[in-house]
């Protein structure tokens, strides 16, 4: 989700009744690793920063990154040392050493403002990436080259990026101001499936863990809901205090559990978004994810860095990504840093 960084202001750490002692700024992307989901990618427009331990201790991830502001993440589920980052200037970067180090993976891509990024889970050598030009590339060679795909739409944003992850070939695209576009065949030929859901602009796609016929939108203006693969969308924004919804997540193991984020929140709902409950008011929250193993752990990232939650979002702790010294020190450093010191302050709805 890549434009989240361009909506309204954020609020202030007063707003939240909660200080970040060496905040780490806006999150733009965070990425779980499949098989070991302590190990956590968060990124800023100060950079990339990687935790081994589930957010105690964090090091900066960006060597070769130095001086871009990273729109989104991608992991290659079957070889998680294997990473993209798409940029507002350089166009998609890749690392394969587990983000240690990061190389220009532009051959074949003239877009360098790239907004989404999605490894193919079918076909792990397979990445998709779309620019702001509305233009999508593919890459069947873990990004060594691009070459452009038929494009679902002209001069509009690419948002988001989502792979069906039981059918090989199908493709959501996001855009902004036009909707969703689908794939069947890997990107060859597309439809425009807004039935229901106008051309709002979509920051994010989630399919459900329990049936791919049901697909989630997230958009700016509200939760989105299809029970026919993208065919009818049908909207559920109750209990939400926030339609711009920036980040959203399914719990795998229990059918049905959602989680936004939004411009006024964290939200719950347990009924497949029929219902939502505020978890954490007064944040924005641009970008969320859950430990698959163990769902009840949860981390999002919001406008003062990241924060975690160990039991499904009824009380969160925020992770410092860096201290103040280090923001000024070179990107590719390694120094590890600790949670920080949390100064409380009177507060309501939101414990730490």
């Amino acid at each position: 989700m890549a434009l989240a960084v361009v909506l309204a202001a954020p609020l202030s750490a007063r707003d939240t009744g909660w200080v970040l002692q060496g905040e780490g700024g806006l999150v733009t992307a965070l990425v779980l690793e499949p098989s070991a989901p302590s190990v956590l990618f968060a990124s800023t427009a100060r950079g990339i920063y990687k935790t081994r331990d589930g957010g105690r201790s964090w090091r900066s991830s960006g060597d070769g990154l130095e001086g871009r502001s990273v729109l989104s993440l991608a992991i290659d589920p079957r070889r998680p040392q294997t990473l993209f980052a798409t940029t507002d200037t350089g166009g998609v970067f890749k690392s394969a050493d587990g983000g240690d180090h990061w190389n220009a993976a532009n051959t074949g891509l003239s877009a360098r403002y790239v907004g989404a990024v999605a490894v193919d889970p079918h076909a792990p050598s397979t990445v998709f990436a779309g620019s702001e030009s509305g233009r999508l590339f593919k890459s069947t060679n873990g990004g060594e080259s691009w070459i452009e795909s038929t494009s679902p739409t002209a001069h509009i944003c690419v948002t988001a990026i989502t792979l069906d992850p039981v059918t090989p070939g199908i493709v959501y695209v996001g855009t902004n101001s036009e909707g969703v576009f689908k794939s069947i065949d890997g990107g060859i030929q597309w439809s425009h499936m807004t039935n229901g859901l106008k051309r709002a602009t979509v920051w994010n796609i989630t399919i459900d863990p329990a049936s791919s016929e049901v697909v989630y939108a997230g958009t700016h203006e509200g939760f989105y809901k299809s029970i026919n693969a993208g065919a009818l969308w049908t909207p559920s924004n109750r209990g939400l205090t926030s339609v711009n919804i920036l980040a959203l997540v399914a719990d795998p193991k229990t059918p049905g559990t959602l989680y936004v984020g939004t411009a006024s929140g964290i939200f719950q709902s347990l009924d497949a978004g029929a219902n939502w409950r505020s978890l954490a008011p007064d944040l924005y929250a641009t970008a969320m994810a859950m430990d698959p193993a163990s769902p009840s752990t949860l981390y999002a990232g919001t406008h003062l860095g990241v924060i975690k939650s160990l039991d499904s979002g009824t009380r969160w702790a925020p992770l410092r990504l860096a201290t103040r010294s280090e923001d000024n020190a070179h990107p590719g450093s390694h120094a590890a840093t600790e949670v920080p010191r949390v100064e409380k302050r009177q507060r309501r709805g939101m414990s730490f």
